[in-house]
């Protein structure tokens, strides 16, 4: 029993210690953070911007992506060697088609898509929503968080 607590004591520990977000107003700042980004500074050099490994995008658990409306990654910052891969057909730990779900609400302009995703610390596939913004007709960015 003690050592149960301990490894919850941990996790939670690493969690913080990583910035783990704590809510979807804190994703959803995020994000907006980044769209004003790409308005004031432009497309190319938020992209820039979103794919340094350790720029002010990646915030422990919080990194930004970027994908064009065809599933091809333009940012990423927290693995750059996605950046230019098309991923549409890519699924969730789900079985849900996470970038055409993704595309899907971008379109609308902004919004929240639910998924299961193996979490970087327990490695157990674990609930996961990210919040989505449209930047422009060929552009989305965003970023999630474990429930």
């Amino acid at each position: 029993m003690i050592s149960k607590i301990v490894k919850i004591g941990l996790g939670l520990a690493l969690c913080t210690t990583l910035g783990f977000a704590t809510s979807q107003e804190e994703v959803k700042a995020f994000v907006d953070k980044g769209a004003k980004l790409c308005t004031d500074k432009g497309v190319e050099a938020c992209l820039a911007e979103f794919n340094k490994t350790e720029g002010e995008f990646i915030k422990g658990e919080l990194y930004m992506f970027a994908y064009d409306f065809k599933g091809t990654n333009k940012a990423l910052g927290s693995n750059p060697k996605m950046v230019g891969k098309n991923l549409f057909n890519l699924k969730g730990a789900g079985g849900k088609m996470l970038i055409q779900e993704l595309i899907k609400t971008a379109k609308s302009g902004e919004g929240w898509v639910d998924y299961k995703w193996s979490h970087p610390v327990t490695k157990k596939i674990a609930d996961k929503t990210s919040f989505v913004k449209k930047i422009n007709d060929n552009l989305f960015i965003g970023t999630g968080y474990y429930k």
